[in-house]
């Protein structure tokens, strides 16, 4: 019996020897699941990291191409309406000029100062016209607030129909598509 008891004994030995056995594959087992699990971690850390820095860069380069885009455009305006403060000084002269032609001369010497008077105003429109500033015409066309601007109404009639230009105060200017000036007008109104 006592081998038998000693026999019954190294089972249990045994068999707590293949527990340790499988709790040892077991621990493996997890040290090696803990071992890949930081490099998961790390990998999906570098994931993010990456599809971080590619979502700057984009909006990086979109932002670069909006100010390259925003840059040719302003550019492109410079060009475009270059001069626009010459012109815009410049004709208040040209409307003194008017004036002067407008007053009616009788002697000699004051016919030869309006004819000089007249070539400065032609030349000065000319180079006006060469810089692309054009006169809006007015006279008789259909009210437009944004090349017109009334100063005052009269009854429309048979002879000037409602919502048209009667008479010019004072012309108005334009520079390419910009208005550099509304022309000061009388409007006909149905009353």
């Amino acid at each position: 019996m006592s081998e038998e008891k000693h026999d019954s004994a190294e089972e249990p030995v045994e068999n707590s020897d293949a527990v340790n056995d499988d709790s040892h594959e077991s621990t493996d087992d997890q040290a090696s699941e803990q071992e890949s699990s930081p490099e998961i971690d790390q990998v999906d850390q570098l994931k993010a990291q990456l599809d971080d820095m590619e979502n700057k860069y984009l909006r990086a380069e979109a932002e670069i191409k909006n100010i390259q885009n925003r840059a040719k455009k302003e550019q492109a305006d410079l060009i475009k309406y270059d001069g626009q403060q010459l012109a815009h000084d410049i004709l208040p002269i040209v409307d003194n000029l008017q004036r002067a032609l407008s007053v009616e001369v009788t002697d000699e010497s004051g016919k030869q100062l309006k004819q000089g008077v007249q070539m400065v105003s032609d030349h000065l429109e000319k180079a006006l016209l060469d810089n692309k500033v054009e006169k809006i015409d007015a006279q008789g066309a259909v009210f437009d607030p944004k090349y017109h601007q009334a100063i005052q109404t009269v009854d429309a009639n048979d002879d000037h129909k409602a919502d048209t230009v009667v008479q010019v105060l004072q012309e108005g200017y334009r520079l390419n598509d910009r208005v550099l000036r509304p022309a000061m007008v009388v409007v006909a109104k149905i009353i």
